[in-house]
């Protein structure tokens, strides 16, 4: 039985009619309804207090009878049941990396299996990890939840094992998903620290540097991560902050030759690699490279740039790039390729003429300070033209004339011709390997594999929240351990 509401429309008004109806089945077997008792139109029964007493007269039945309390719906208040599908995930995949055999039983080990299990459900803080475990999701059955200093004391665990990690890891990918070596990514990112930006002696590698987080005003410290070209990580080394991009990759590439012992290695690096330093060094541990040249100042890339300008020069369309290229040998017999997409050109054009203007608003403004006499000491002149052209992003393209009261600016015309003529949309790709090794299109599609290492770092730092980091008054284990946690 139900109660049913009819409507009717009399005079303009809606009246609603109660009655207390029940279902049945006729002899076709559709069901019915069928009419018991006519309570009378709700607003008079509301009026009246009929309706409560009805209610009040059947509930005191229904408790009699064991019913229990009755609680109104607003009244209700829902908690949500801890997730079983995740951690479920987690364990599985696991056990399948070897990872539960690696650790070992006890509680260091349940510490990390939380943390990894943590960091990819619902990251949060270490403090936190033990309250997650135990109240917001179910845990594998041999899970026995270590207390919270078990997880700190797990996390210097994991830093001193970095190495045995990744080599582990490793190993057990190469059979799972028959890892390819031969061509290896590696890039960098920054990441800073929040608290204190004091020095430490016990944590030197914690310093100031130029941010890929637009965060210069904290410390922080460069991640050097090597992945497969599908970007599935294999290493990851950290540097101090202030270090140098150019400065990492010899000592990645003996790491990567002393631990994995692969040979025939391709290396795939972006333009803040490239030296001659560690062109000799790529060549000495044996391995080929496809890096990205540096775009202002550079004989190597200006020399390229030329060549694909040559009336005998042949480009390549590459249509999964956007972008066509073009394979050019310099004069000492290095090979270079050229790429160009129209969409690049026109991207670089906007961004190179925005700039252009606002640096020369400023420099207009430098101008009339001097030249209403607001301005005179020329070494005074020089940190102002200094300050502006430092951080405009196109100081190249601009000289200036400093003296006692005086200062002009002028363009670069040879520096405009090379920036519109030869660089907009166009970037080039040294190489070792040869056109029987690797056609045009499959260097610029070497390249293009970095964008994989530039997601990873995405994922690090969005999805896997490897920030806040608050480990600044510890020694760098423990930030390294957070990492290796993170990276895992």
């Amino acid at each position: 039985m139900f109660v049913k509401t009819t409507r009717v429309r009399r005079d303009k008004r809606v009246y609603e009619y109660l009655s207390l109806a029940e279902a049945y089945r006729d002899e076709g077997g559709k069901t019915r309804h069928r009419t018991l008792l006519r309570l009378g139109e709700a607003s008079r029964l509301r009026d009246s207090g009929e309706l409560e007493r009805i209610i009040a007269a059947l509930k005191r039945y229904a408790e009699a009878d064991g019913g229990g309390e009755r609680i109104a719906v607003e009244d209700l208040e829902a908690e949500s049941a801890p997730g079983v599908g995740a951690t479920a995930g987690v364990a599985a995949w696991w056990d399948r990396l070897g990872l539960g055999e690696y650790f070992g039983a006890g509680d260091s080990a349940e510490a990390i299996f939380a943390m990894v299990a943590n960091r990819l459900v619902a990251p949060s803080s270490k403090r936190r990890v033990p309250e997650w475990a135990r109240d917001d999701v179910v845990m594998p059955a041999w899970f026995t939840h270590p207390p919270l200093h078990r997880y700190y004391r797990a996390v210097d665990t994991v830093a001193e094992a970095k190495e045995s990690i990744e080599e582990h890891l490793y190993a057990r990918l190469t059979d799972l998903a028959n890892l390819d070596l031969s061509l290896v990514c590696y890039d960098l990112t920054s990441t800073f620290f929040e608290g204190s930006t004091e020095a430490s002696d016990r944590f030197s590698s914690r310093a100031f540097g130029y941010s890929r987080d637009h965060r210069s005003d904290r410390p922080q410290v460069m991640i050097g991560l090597l992945t497969t070209s599908d970007g599935i990580p294999i290493a990851h080394h950290v540097f101090a902050g202030n270090t140098a991009d150019v400065s990492t990759l010899p000592g990645v590439l003996d790491d990567l030759g002393d631990r994995f012992g692969v040979g025939g290695i391709c290396v795939v690096a972006d333009r803040g690699l490239v030296s001659e330093t560690n062109l000799d060094a790529l060549a000495a541990g044996g391995f080929d490279h496809v890096l990205a040249t540096r775009l202002h100042r550079d004989p190597t890339c200006a020399e390229a740039l030329d060549a694909s300008t040559r009336p005998d020069a042949v480009w390549t369309p590459v249509p999964e790039a956007g972008s066509a290229a073009c394979d050019v040998t310099l004069a000492d017999g290095r090979r270079c390729v050229v790429v160009a997409s129209f969409e690049r050109w026109s991207r670089d054009v906007a961004r190179t003429a925005e700039l252009v203007a606002s640096t020369e608003q400023e420099l207009l403004a430098l101008e009339d300070r001097v030249r209403a006499g607001r301005l005179k000491d020329p070494a005074k002149i020089g940190r102002a033209a200094q300050r502006i052209l430092g951080s405009s992003g196109v100081a190249r393209l601009f000289e200036v004339e400093i003296g006692e009261g005086r200062f002009l600016y002028h363009y670069r015309d040879d520096a405009f011709a090379y920036e519109e003529d030869l660089l907009a949309g166009r970037y080039v790709l040294t190489t070792s390997l040869t056109p029987t090794q690797a056609t045009t299109t499959d260097i610029v599609r070497h390249y293009r594999q970095l964008t994989h290492i530039e997601h990873r770092f995405r994922v690090l730092k969005d999805f896997l929240h490897l920030r806040p980091v608050y480990h600044w008054t510890v020694a760098l284990t423990r930030f390294r351990g957070h990492v290796v946690s993170v990276v895992m």
